[in-house]
């Protein structure tokens, strides 16, 4: 076959680009804007000197959903999932522009990240926010999105330049190529010759911040990314490979580690019903009944999620066929009531030790994870008569509502004034006005309640907002902060 043939075949073979409409136009001028609000949101040289900038968390999410919602037009699948994950990042950004807690909205920027990228790729149809297997799926669109469309824009060019618009094209690459390359080699040569840099004397650039350059470098190179992941979804994703036919499962894996651990979840709540709720003193060997009973609920909470997860991976309603599958289902059942007891001891720990030392974020969080796990224990108990039921979508949709409602409400002013408020009652022995401090400026107004109860002296309360102005300067951004000036 000669060279010829060989061309006309791979001509042939090889599939037509698709005609440029103005959504790939606009693609690279929203990822310049995208880039920009997040460098001008998150400068990570600056972060820790300036603090969290609360309010460009808003405006990323914002400018984020908004670029996408423009790519994709009626491509967009506004289904369920895909708004409620645009409704859950648009709510954590609002927490963050309104309260200054730097624990909380450091927390927020993790779960916008991870929620706003379910929402992105269930609006382009890359994947379904509900399935237990969307948060590998997230990880490796991510990674496919952002890297492996790099090099598209300027193909676009090229395209471009291979209509009638073929001069315009060359002449706007040659430009869009050339004024980054001379200034930053007129820069160059300037800051190594003097006498060369005296001949642009005129223009003074000594009053230009000193990234004058590489800010501007830094927009580019993330616009370049940030590009690519606008193209890859604005393609239709491929069609996933048919799925093979499941097999009978055997219930021989999860049947002896379930009875096993029924047996000792067994004892363990006999100990909790004479000993913890019963409020026994014969517990004296760990201090008395107090100390014991404000001790361990951190690990009580694992074992819950432990728990669920080995349910999570054995309920099956293949598995749950034939004689051992129905034993294996009355397990599961079985371990769904003890871990609902271990989870009420948990609880009812967390609840003496916050009675007796106050609020914190961490114990907070505790409190949250509890909630999920107890949705999560009813869940599961709807799962196994119902195996076919959608746990992950119900279970994580809840998670992220109630972290929303949570993060809404303000967590650590709630902190600060619950401290607050039970220290004057007599409730609370003592007050730790240092971890009040460490809370942030939302806890400011609780600490003007301490001040004027008498309880903090007014010298300790002007160094202590003092120390507030210096850990979070101005530069955060927060539209709080900015109402109390």
């Amino acid at each position: 076959m000669d060279e010829e043939k060989k061309n006309n075949i791979m001509e042939t073979n090889t599939p037509p680009e698709t005609p440029l409409t103005w959504r790939d136009g606009a693609a690279p001028l929203l990822a310049i804007g995208l880039a920009w609000v997040f460098w001008a949101g998150f400068d990570p040289v600056r972060l820790g000197d300036h603090g969290l900038p609360h309010l460009g968390v808003l405006a990323l999410v914002c400018a984020h959903f908004g670029a996408v919602l423009v790519i994709l037009g009626r491509r967009a699948r506004l289904d369920a999932g895909s708004i409620f994950c645009m409704a859950a990042s648009l709510a954590l950004g609002v927490s963050c522009a309104l309260y200054d807690s730097e624990a909380f909205s450091l927390l927020n920027c993790f779960v916008i990240l991870l929620v706003a990228a379910l929402g992105t790729f269930a609006l382009s149809g890359h994947l379904s926010p509900g399935r237990a297997r969307a948060i590998p799926a997230v990880i490796e669109n991510t990674f496919l999105a952002l890297f492996t469309r790099v090099g598209r824009p300027f193909r676009a060019l090229r395209q471009l330049g291979q209509n009638k618009r073929r001069g315009t094209a060359q002449a706007a690459l040659a430009v869009l190529i050339a004024v980054p390359v001379v200034a930053v080699v007129l820069w160059l040569l300037m800051s190594a010759d003097a006498v060369f840099g005296s001949l642009f004397a005129r223009f003074d650039l000594s009053d230009l911040p000193e990234d004058a350059f590489m800010r501007p470098l830094r927009v580019l190179i993330l616009a370049l990314f940030l590009c690519s992941a606008l193209y890859y979804i604005r393609e239709e994703p491929s069609k996933a490979a048919p799925e093979r036919p499941d097999k009978p499962r055997s219930p021989a894996l999860f049947l002896p580690v379930t009875v096993l651990l029924d047996i000792v979840y067994i004892i363990f709540c006999y100990v909790q019903i004479k000993y913890l709720f019963g409020g026994s003193e014969e517990a004296s060997m760990s201090g008395g009944w107090a100390e014991y009973a404000r001790s361990g609920f951190f690990q009580l909470v694992v074992i819950t999620f432990i728990n669920l997860g080995l349910f999570l991976l054995g309920a099956d309603e293949k598995r749950f066929a034939g004689t051992a599958g129905k034993v294996l289902r009355g397990a599961f059942g079985l371990l769904l009531a003890l871990t609902a007891v271990i989870l009420v001891s948990a609880f009812w720990r967390m609840r003496l030790y916050i009675h007796a030392f106050g609020m914190s974020v961490l114990r907070l969080l505790t409190l949250w994870a509890m909630a999920v796990v107890l949705f999560g224990l009813l869940a599961a108990a709807w799962k196994l008569a119902r195996p076919k039921f959608g746990f992950f979508r119900a279970a994580g949709g809840f998670a992220l509502a109630l972290w929303c409602l949570m993060n809404l409400a303000g967590p650590a002013r709630m902190i600060a004034n619950y401290n607050v408020d039970r220290y004057l009652s007599g409730a609370l022995e003592e007050m730790d006005t240092y971890y009040l401090e460490t809370l942030g400026p939302d806890a400011r107004a609780a600490a003007e309640k301490l001040a004027a109860a008498g309880e903090l002296d007014p010298k300790d309360l002007a160094y202590w907002q003092a120390d507030l102005s210096a850990l979070w300067p101005q530069q955060s951004w927060s539209a709080h902060r900015t109402a109390q000036r």
